[in-house]
């Protein structure tokens, strides 16, 4: 791979995004961060000559050739991707509003699919290429007040296979992960904070592992990320703590 090549961390300011990027930096990767928070993401890349802040909002439609044009003049190329940035709404579908969901749909969905396809052409990526995309199983469990959130990461799985396919021919792999609850600041300023410490216990017992944490995730992503998983394409991988062996939801993902 190129030594100038970078990953891009999109979500790199807080949570799981956080995690990854912190990881890379550290081990001397160069890694473009990009979240809304410009503030954090200067913290999180003082004294690394190896990264760079981006300050960007994915919902806006310039988000992709704002990126790009990071990378080229940064970096040159991207040797991986991994997109964490997101944010939920729960709401009842009678309360779910039109702005809402269509930017559920362009943060979650609509950025990934626009930015792969920039990616995927040369000379935009090295050889070796590996991106990351992140899902739910919000998507598959059915959890009420949670359709908007649920649709936009059923968009990212419905998107990985053919993107997958159209990327292979070019050399770069994609992959995603369907994640259960994984302790974030997401997770505790929205459902987190609208449960009694009750219900909250009963959801842990839920998780015989325990809930995730964004290092155990990183952990995951470092695997997709690097050689060890280079015969891997396409593919979706649940990372629950075991709560689907327990809920009796088995079978949802088959």
């Amino acid at each position: 791979m190129s030594a100038t090549a970078c990953t891009v961390v999109t979500g790199a300011s807080s949570g799981i995004g956080e995690a990854v990027a912190r990881r890379l930096i550290a081990r001397g990767e160069n890694v473009l961060a990009v979240a809304r928070r410009g503030d954090r993401l200067r913290a999180l890349c003082q004294g690394h000559s190896n990264a760079r802040a981006l300050a960007c909002d994915l919902s806006e439609s310039a988000a992709v050739q704002t990126i790009a044009a990071a990378v080229t003049d940064a970096f040159g190329a991207v040797r991986g991707f991994v997109h964490c940035a997101g944010f939920a709404a729960p709401a009842p579908l009678s309360l779910v509003d039109d702005a809402t969901a269509h930017r559920l749909y362009a943060v979650h969905a609509l950025f990934p699919l626009r930015f792969l396809g920039w990616l995927a052409k040369a000379p935009n990526h090295v050889a070796g290429t590996s991106c990351v995309l992140l899902s739910s199983l919000a998507c598959h469990e059915g959890e009420r007040g949670n359709a908007a959130y649920a649709s936009a990461k059923g968009a990212v799985e419905g998107m990985l296979k053919a993107a997958a396919s159209e990327c292979l021919a070019r050399g770069v792999r994609v992959n995603a992960l369907a994640l259960g609850v994984v302790d974030t600041p997401m997770a505790r300023e929205t459902w987190m904070k609208r449960v009694t410490p009750e219900e909250l216990a009963a959801r842990r017992a839920g998780y015989p592992l325990g809930f995730g944490e964004p290092e155990k995730v990183a952990d995951i992503v470092d695997f997709f990320l690097g050689p060890a998983s280079s015969w891997i394409t396409g593919q979706c991988l649940v990372a629950d703590g075991g709560h689907l062996l327990v809920s009796g939801r088995q079978g949802v993902l088959s």
